[in-house]
C-alpha cells in the first residue's frame, strides 16, 4: 500500500502522523491489496479538515471530515471511509456467494445431477 500525506497550511505533529498511519493500516482489514491511500490535512479558517482518497482496482473512494481538532477530523473521516469499505466488501462478497448454495459442494452437486440423469434413463 502506498500511503501519501499532503499538508496544506498545517504542520503535522508526530502524533498526528502516527495516527494517520495507524488509521490507514485499518483499511487493509477490509481490502487486503490496497493500491493507494492519500490523506490531505488542511486548515480552513477555524476548522481542521481531513480528506481521504483511496484507490482500489479502478475504484475511488473519498471521505472528508472537519472539526476543531485534527485527530478528531482524522477519526471522523476514517470512520466514514471504513463504512464505505465495509459496504463495498459486503457487496462484493454477497455477489460472489449468491452463485453458490451453502452446504453443497460442486462435487456433491455433480453427483446429484448424474444420479438424476441416470435414474431417468433406466425407466
Amino acid at each position: 500500500m502506498q500511503l501519501e500525506t499532503i499538508h496544506r497550511n498545517y504542520e503535522p505533529t508526530k502524533r498526528v502522523q502516527a495516527h494517520v498511519e495507524e488509521r490507514a493500516d485499518k483499511f487493509e482489514k477490509y481490502i487486503h491489496d490496497l493500491q493507494r491511500v492519500r490523506f490531505t490535512l488542511l486548515v480552513e479558517r477555524l476548522d481542521q479538515v481531513c480528506e481521504i482518497h483511496l484507490h482500489y482496482r479502478g475504484r475511488d473512494f473519498h471521505s472528508k471530515a472537519d472539526s476543531e481538532d485534527m485527530l478528531t477530523s482524522v477519526d471522523k473521516a476514517s470512520a466514514s471511509m471504513e463504512k464505505q469499505l465495509r459496504r463495498f466488501k459486503t457487496k462484493v462478497t454477497d455477489h460472489n456467494s449468491r452463485f453458490s448454495t451453502p452446504g453443497i459442494t460442486s462435487a456433491a452437486a455433480l453427483e446429484a445431477s448424474i444420479d438424476r440423469e441416470g435414474g431417468d434413463e433406466e425407466d
